[in-house]
């Protein structure tokens, strides 16, 4: 069906193999609705969702993966297992592209194809912040290269063995120390 001329019009139609709806036209193709607009299967599965004055929501197998909010958007979904890993809600980028984040992109979260990144390119600082109980950094889940413990101390590891600590009158060194300059402090040099 031809709604319109020929040359300038909305077009109807299927081609044997598949359908279409086509706007021949030099205007835009409006689809309208008054609360909601449902685009779904023959099944009744939805694909998008259009929410007036509200969400517009996207769908995968009939879950929601992604929605519009007041604030933003929301990435939700299903569990993705993998090992003895369990993700919700991926964001995948492909090596070399970047989340990045501030007006001026300055902040970067990044994998390059050989090694993974988080740059500050601002002039600001790159701020690690915890309310919890530290900021750990882990070769693997269960090997420390460091901790930062909130009110309580620094501690680095070699090979998942505490080297080195502070405490509250100082610092301890277990294993050996070697000191290439001079040692100065309140009794002197050494």
């Amino acid at each position: 069906s031809i709604y319109g001329t020929a040359s300038d019009g909305l077009q109807v139609y299927h081609n044997g193999t598949d359908s279409f709806i086509t706007d021949q036209g030099t205007g835009v193709l409006h689809l309208q609705g008054d609360s909601l607009v449902k685009i779904r299967s023959n099944a009744g599965e939805n694909y998008a969702v259009f929410n007036e004055n509200g969400a517009v929501d996207l769908y995968y197998n009939n879950v929601k993966k992604f929605e519009t909010t007041t604030d933003g958007t929301l990435i939700t979904g299903g569990w993705t297992t993998t090992g003895n890993s369990i993700t919700y809600g991926n964001i995948e980028f492909p090596d070399g592209r970047k989340a990045q984040f501030g007006t001026s992109n300055d902040l970067q979260i990044y994998h390059d194809g050989s090694d993974s990144y988080i740059k500050e390119i601002g002039t600001g600082t790159l701020r690690f912040q915890s309310n919890g109980g530290a900021i750990d950094f882990y070769k693997d889940s269960t090997e420390f290269l460091a901790r930062f413990k909130t009110d309580s101390g620094i501690e680095l590891y070699f090979d998942g063995t505490k080297r080195l600590e502070t405490l509250t009158d100082g610092a301890k060194v277990t294993g050996n120390l070697e000191v290439t300059g001079t040692i100065t402090g309140a009794g002197g040099s050494f």
